[in-house]
């Protein structure tokens, strides 16, 4: 029960913790088990992993390929490519010019993708049509679909694996559940079970 006499701040804390332990317990581990490997896989193979998302989830999808990288790089894999379609703001902005920005991510992913990649689609709603127009374009050139999304929505039907993160669209609750199977990923590419980054060199420590 929550103690409404502590400070609010303390309050919203706890409530916060409370939510996202009762998220984690009810997420589908086999069905993480499958999503997990369906981004090792590719990344393992020598092929791409693409991934988008809107506003907070964009900064949760350049995180993904940062990790990914260098999980990636430190096992030995080259992948042909891991990277965020929000990266590179000129592309992004001359295809919402020239085109639409609804057309942003499905544009790239159709210059840069071939048969066996994967698209990883990040929302909070499912419902963001820029996340959904690359995802229903995906299949047309051999890309399989993995979302994490935060409630059952019209992406979920577009994608091979839909991880429902069962927060009603919380969308602190989906972003930190998203970056959660970030590191998931990343343990399971490095194939460790734990990761420490070691002390910095003497003279580079910040």
């Amino acid at each position: 029960m929550r103690n409404h006499s502590e400070p609010a701040t303390v309050r919203g804390a706890r409530g916060y913790v409370a939510d996202m332990s009762q998220a984690l317990d009810r997420l589908d581990l086999e069905q993480l088990d499958t999503a997990i490997e369906m981004v090792a896989s590719p990344i393992r193979g020598g092929r791409a992993v693409f991934v988008v998302g809107n506003g907070g989830g964009s900064s949760v999808a350049e995180h993904m390929a940062c990790d990914w990288r260098a999980a990636a790089w430190h096992a030995g894999h080259r992948p042909r490519e891991i990277s965020s379609l929000t990266e590179n703001t000129a592309r992004i902005t001359a295809i919402a010019n020239d085109d639409c920005y609804e057309a942003i991510f499905e544009r790239q992913l159709v210059e840069r993708c071939r048969p066996g990649d994967l698209l990883v689609c990040l929302s909070v709603s499912g419902t963001s049509v820029n996340v959904l127009r690359a995802a229903s374009s995906a299949p047309d050139h051999g890309v399989a679909v993995l979302s994490l999304v935060g409630r059952l929505s019209p992406l979920s039907d577009l994608s091979d694996v839909a991880v429902h993160l069962d927060v009603d669209g919380d969308y602190g609750l989906t972003e930190d559940l998203q970056s959660l199977f970030m590191h998931m990923v990343a343990r399971a590419v490095r194939q460790v079970d734990t990761h420490r980054v070691p002390p910095a060199a003497q003279g580079l420590a910040r």
